[in-house]
């Protein structure tokens, strides 16, 4: 049986291919999701989410909670004007690792404010870019969409 194509993937589909001025052909879609939704592979170096405004809302509120070792360092380094960056660490540490810093972080907040207060309030904030777009922290538009350079 030959499944139909997502009209909404498609659409998709076509607006990154407008945006990044190439044949949609030359773009793939991903097996799995990111922060719940499917992204799409241009090259060998390149991801991108694209999405529509609700959507980039519900995947940055996604975000929060798999970025909460990111965030945390940021915030450190920030506050006490610290010149490293927590993307360094990646390179340094295994993924296993970094999960499960992540996990023990999710657990205090857990225990203290909650989850929610945390993403609302960094929302709230205008974040929604820097928790998406990995690459270069923007927000791209294009035919509707918001579109996220992952890498």
């Amino acid at each position: 049986m030959h499944k139909s194509p997502d009209p909404a993937m498609q659409q998709k589909h076509e607006a990154l291919a407008r945006f990044l001025n190439v044949d949609k052909s030359q773009l793939r879609v991903s097996n799995g999701h990111l922060y719940g939704f499917k992204a799409f592979f241009h090259g060998n170096d390149e991801a991108y989410l694209v999405l529509t405004d609700e959507e980039a809302t519900k995947a940055a509120e996604n975000a929060v909670q798999d970025k909460l070792w990111l965030i945390s360092l940021e915030t450190l380094f920030a506050y006490f004007d610290i010149n490293a960056y927590p993307a360094d660490l990646l390179g340094k540490l295994k993924t296993k690792e970094i999960r499960q810093a992540n996990e023990e972080i999710k657990k205090l907040i857990y225990h203290t404010c909650g989850m929610e207060p945390l993403r609302q309030r960094m929302l709230s904030y205008g974040n929604r870019k820097n928790l998406l777009a990995d690459y270069d922290q923007e927000e791209h538009r294009q035919d509707g969409f918001f579109i996220y350079r992952l890498y």
